[in-house]
Order: C-alpha cells, then structure tokens, then sequence
C-alpha cells in the first residue's frame, strides 16, 4: 500500500478542520441585540397630545356672577343717569340680609333702564312743596328715581303708604311721591348715617338700597 506523503495529509487535515469550523459557525445563531433602555427625563418629559387624551373630559365651571359693588361711605352721594320712561313704583319691600338691610323698589310699565340719585340729608324734605316730613330713626337717606311718571287709572298704580319693618335697623320708608318724571322717598334708620349701595336689576324692574349694619 503506498502511504501518501506527510505534507498531502497535514493539508487535508488542516482543511477538514477549517471545513468543520466554518460549519459550526453557519449553525450557531447569532445574539439577538439587547434594545436600549430609555428612561424618561422627570424634567423634561414631552407634553402629552390633547387628541390621544382618553381620560374624562372637564366641563368649565359656568362663570360667576358679577360681585356686588362696594359701600359707599355715607358722605357720598350715589347717581346713575338712566333712559327709561313711564315708570311706575308699584311695590316697596324691605328685608334684613347678613351684614345690611335691604329697600326694594319695584318698578312697572316702562321701558329703558331707570336713574338714581340716592345720599343722606338732614330733613325729608317733600318736592315740589318743600313741606318737612317726619320720619321715624336717627337718619334720613333720601332715595330719587328718574324715567318714572304719575299712574293713569288704567294702568299700575304706585304703592300707597309708609313701610314700617318690625326688625332691622330701618324704621321707616316714605311711600313713593312721584312728580315731572321723578319719584322721591326717604328711608329712616337707626343709629345714624352708615354706608350704602344702590343696584338696578331687571325681571322685573328694581332699584335696590343696601344699607350696611
């Protein structure tokens, strides 16, 4: 048998192995890479978007109503130029309130918004005939509404006679006196002048005093 020369087999060997190697390599997988962790900034992360927002949707509160004005302080006088007409002060109400005490002028028949002029006196003095009326308490606020008229048998008819409250600090309300498109009342109270408010507010018509306790 002829033996094959020693450098012939050392070359087969070294290529059988090498064959081997290549194949053990092809059938081994290679490690799938790890993905990055990302851990979000607590700093900076990204606004969320409204449109993919699933959470429950809020409803805006309605809107709050206007805050009530101030108290004048009792030197002052009040005023407010109106465009109404034809007015008639059908109602006077009074009622007690946390912190003041309330007069109600209602008002009926006209259109456009009424005036006022409302501040302290020393005497309820009656327009046009400048007679000194009496009124109960320690001080006298007189209260004017313009845009009003003197009532025709047909239609509402002013509010007759004095208020007397039996609580609170207001003694008395002089009935509404109306003459040339004005109509005149005094409001008498307790303990002296004290600071006030006047507010016109419709459905229905009303002039409203707030004097504070």
């Amino acid at each position: 048998m002829t033996v094959p020369p020693r450098p012939l087999v050392a070359a087969a060997v070294a290529a059988t192995l090498l064959t081997l190697t290549a194949c053990g390599r092809d059938a081994t997988p290679a490690p799938s890479a790890t993905p990055p962790t990302v851990t979000p900034s607590a700093t900076s992360a990204p606004p969320s978007d409204p449109a993919l927002t699933t959470g429950p949707t809020t409803v805006p509160s309605p809107a709050a109503e206007p805050a009530e004005a101030a108290f004048a302080p009792p030197g002052m006088e009040l005023t407010q130029e109106g465009d109404a007409l034809g007015y008639v002060v059908t109602q006077v109400r009074v009622g007690e309130h946390p912190g003041f005490d309330r007069v109600v002028y209602e008002l009926t028949g006209g259109e456009g918004t009424p005036g006022y002029r409302v501040g302290w006196v020393d005497q309820a003095v009656e327009d046009p005939t400048g007679e000194v009326r009496p009124v109960d308490g320690d001080a006298i606020l007189q209260v004017w509404l313009t845009g009003t008229t003197y009532p025709l048998e047909s239609g509402p008819q002013e509010h007759a006679g004095d208020v007397r409250p039996d609580t609170g600090d207001i003694e008395q309300v002089v009935r509404p006196l109306t003459f040339e498109g004005m109509t005149q009342s005094f409001v008498g109270v307790d303990d002296g002048p004290r600071p006030f408010r006047v507010s016109v507010l419709q459905d229905p018509v009303r002039v409203v005093v707030d004097l504070e306790d």
